[in-house]
């Protein structure tokens, strides 16, 4: 982990080293539908009826500031169900600390808000009939579309405009974790088409060392219940399972298949189970340990694998209801049916949902704590799905109306400077924050942990957006940033774990410390989200991928279902990994291979 982070950071030691990097659009998708970059962003979809494009072009922009150089850029209504931007940004601390601060640069920034699920569309058109085009605005479709744009001259290569700047961008994109990680990723045959958001995790205090994971939670309660230790060995998994399903803790039925045991998908490869067999996440991954990109179906791993789920499925340990979808799991988790699954260690969604399991007061006792990885067999290093520590998405891009350079440098060097990225993160010092023996803590609750101090339950983080929207002290990141312009959000790993392991709720404990132990002692990765160990694809690469990608998913997942309900046997694997390669499985391979090894400088 350490060494292919130093590497990716050394990659882009200055940025007149990108010259060389190879050009085209990725269509990459994320492997997992759970990530932390969108539990993160807690951003609601809903928007008010009364927003839509008509209204919501109505720029923000003070009337007085006619002497500034206006800066047109299009968002979105993300936030309608807490308040709606296009009427009410200037309210915000934040956003009149960016302001004043823009101003100083002789910048009048001029936002317009289209509905949150108009946005895409109402962007789309106006690109085709060439009309009401902003300077700025973020692109959410693939980087192939984004290229097609650049083709045709419709938007800006950003380099120059980095490098026309007072240093502060240039500084940001050279020496900052965020910069150098983000603007390697993107540079496409030396030219920078796109930025991308960004967030950076903070573990032990030391920002891009350390990434959440996920793997397989077990129901810690209900071990504590039969005197049960966390396994070590697939025999003793099996066997907790075992005594969930046949002692029944949640009441909801003894021996019944689906109740009480492991439920997630398997199909997709995405099961923290087959980590343990040493199988990379997902159908094609990186293998961090050797930096081999691969396939769970080439791997050691995959026929032990097969047989052991068929196996755990044939006892009814498994939910065979969830193997190609985990649409019910929620559902399954707020009934107290569920003994394990895959998610984030520190995940603190699904506890609260299990009235089933609260006591006479309320309180919550139940608990899902992280397994601590094992070797399934003999020989073969189990792995961890880790979410990048430098997390990067999207695609926010200047268009062909910036005809003034210098206009684009000036906001990139207010926008990527340190006070700006601490107003995203922190909001305003002395309203939001304040310095204690220099490290800033949020006012409210004196930690670094948002909302803290309210009681916790499910709306607790939708508590804390309204409440600082009703007060209009939000920070950045809950006001423009990812809507508006580039998000660069800090990640508090540390505080999560640091809040769970002292938290006041008796699941907390056990949770927190489960999690701190494999965040601090496990070192075998591959990506949850393999796009963020690629370089940028090729115009070839890309082409190929969309050409392959989506037959050869699909057939995977029919196979690996089919597999699993013991519909086809072990035996069958070598044919089928045979088709698999006549659709395009290897050539998937060699292509995450070379991009990996251009991401890593190879």
């Amino acid at each position: 982990m350490k060494k292919l982070l130093t590497v990716l950071l050394a990659a882009a030691m200055c940025i007149s080293l990108l010259a060389g990097c190879s050009g085209g659009g990725s269509t990459d998708s994320a492997a997992t539908t759970d990530s932390a970059a969108t539990t993160e962003s807690s951003t609601a979809t809903e928007t008010s009826a009364a927003t839509n494009e008509a209204s919501a072009e109505t720029s923000t922009a003070p009337a007085d500031n006619s002497g500034l150089r206006d800066f047109t850029a299009l968002g979105d209504e993300h936030m309608g169900s807490y308040f709606t931007m296009a009427n009410t940004m200037e309210e915000f601390t934040a956003w009149q600390a960016l302001r004043r601060m823009m101003e100083a640069k002789n910048i009048n920034m001029v936002p317009e808000f289209i509905a949150d699920d108009q946005y895409q569309t109402a962007l789309q058109t106006r690109f085709a009939s060439m009309s009401n085009i902003p300077m700025f605005c973020y692109y959410n479709l693939s980087d192939n579309e984004v290229m097609a744009l650049a083709d045709n001259g419709l938007i800006l290569d950003i380099l120059p405009l980095i490098e026309g700047g007072d240093g502060t961008a240039k500084n940001f994109f050279e020496v900052n974790e965020f910069g150098k990680a983000g603007l390697a990723k993107v540079a496409l045959d030396g030219k920078i088409w796109w930025l991308p958001n960004l967030y950076i995790t903070r573990w032990n205090g030391t920002f891009g060392e350390h990434g959440t994971n996920v793997g397989v939670n077990i129901r810690y309660d209900w071990m504590q219940k039969y005197n049960l230790d966390y396994p070590t060995t697939l025999d003793e998994y099996r066997n907790i399972l075992k005594t969930f399903n046949e002692q029944d803790p949640s009441g909801t039925g003894a021996n019944v298949p689906g109740n009480n045991v492991y439920s997630y998908r398997v199909d997709n490869g995405n099961d923290g189970q087959a980590m343990w067999f040493g199988l990379v996440r997902g159908l094609v991954n990186v293998n961090w340990d050797n930096d081999e990109a691969t396939s769970m179906w080439k791997q050691q791993g995959f026929t032990d694998y097969i047989s052991w789920i068929q196996g755990m499925i044939k006892d009814g340990l498994m939910d065979e209801s969830m193997l190609a979808s985990t649409t019910e799991l929620r559902n399954k988790a707020a009934n107290n049916q569920i003994g394990a699954y895959t998610t984030y260690p520190n995940a603190t969604g699904y506890e609260p949902l299990i009235d089933a399991a609260k006591d006479e007061n309320g309180q919550i006792t139940a608990c899902y704590a992280e397994i601590m990885p094992f070797a399934a067999i003999e020989g073969v290093t189990p792995l961890l799905a880790l979410e990048d520590p430098i997390y990067m998405w999207d695609h926010f891009i200047f268009t062909s109306q910036l005809t003034d350079a210098q206009l684009g440098a000036d906001f990139l060097d207010v926008y990527y400077s340190d006070a700006s990225i601490d107003l995203i993160n922190y909001g305003v010092e002395g309203i939001n924050y304040e310095v204690v023996n220099g490290e800033k803590q949020f006012l409210k609750g004196k930690s670094n942990v948002e909302g803290v101090d309210l009681e916790f339950d499910l709306d607790q983080q939708n508590k804390f957006i309204q409440e600082k929207a009703d007060l209009r002290v939000s920070y950045g990141k809950h006001l423009y940033s990812r809507a508006l312009f580039p998000d660069m959000t800090y990640y508090f790993l540390d505080n999560d774990i640091d809040q769970l392991v002292n938290g006041t709720e008796p699941w907390a404990v056990p949770k927190g410390e489960a999690c701190y132990e494999t965040i601090n002692n496990w070192e075998h990765y591959c990506s949850i989200d393999v796009s963020g160990c690629l370089a940028a694809a090729t115009s070839e690469e890309s082409a190929l991928y969309n050409d392959l990608y989506s037959t050869l998913a699909d057939t995977s997942y029919e196979y690996m279902s089919a597999l699993a309900l013991s519909n086809s046997s072990v035996d069958e694997i070598p044919t089928m990994v045979e088709t698999l390669d006549g659709l395009g499985l290897q050539q998937i391979i060699d292509q995450y291979q070379a991009r990996h090894d251009r991401f890593i400088g190879k």
